[in-house]
């Protein structure tokens, strides 16, 4: 059975510097770069994944770092704080697990 008939073709666009990155990590791992980008959108896709906790984990203490700021306690003339602002823009980067 001819590999086409298992397999679609998918077009992907990569920053210069990443798809050589990219390639040295499929090298070093003994493996062809499509089977890298297979896994990543699998693992991206995944519900409960490591990588989508570890990504929410870091916002959380990048929300507590924001807070803990002195120079965040600034308030505006709203009565917001410049680390609440932030933290709300930071918020908007969590990652749902579907």
């Amino acid at each position: 059975m001819s590999r086409f008939k298992t397999v679609h073709p998918l077009m992907i666009y990569l920053p210069l510097g990443q798809r050589a990155r990219v390639r040295i990590y499929a090298k070093k791992g003994l493996m062809p770069v499509s089977q890298v980008v297979r896994e990543a959108i699998e693992m991206r896709m995944a519900t409960g994944d490591r990588y989508t906790s570890g990504w929410n984990d870091a916002l959380l203490a990048v929300e507590k770092t924001i807070k803990e700021c002195p120079a965040g306690q600034m308030k505006f003339p709203s009565g917001r704080s410049f680390s609440d602002m932030l933290c709300d823009d930071v918020k908007n980067l969590v990652r749902k697990n579907t």
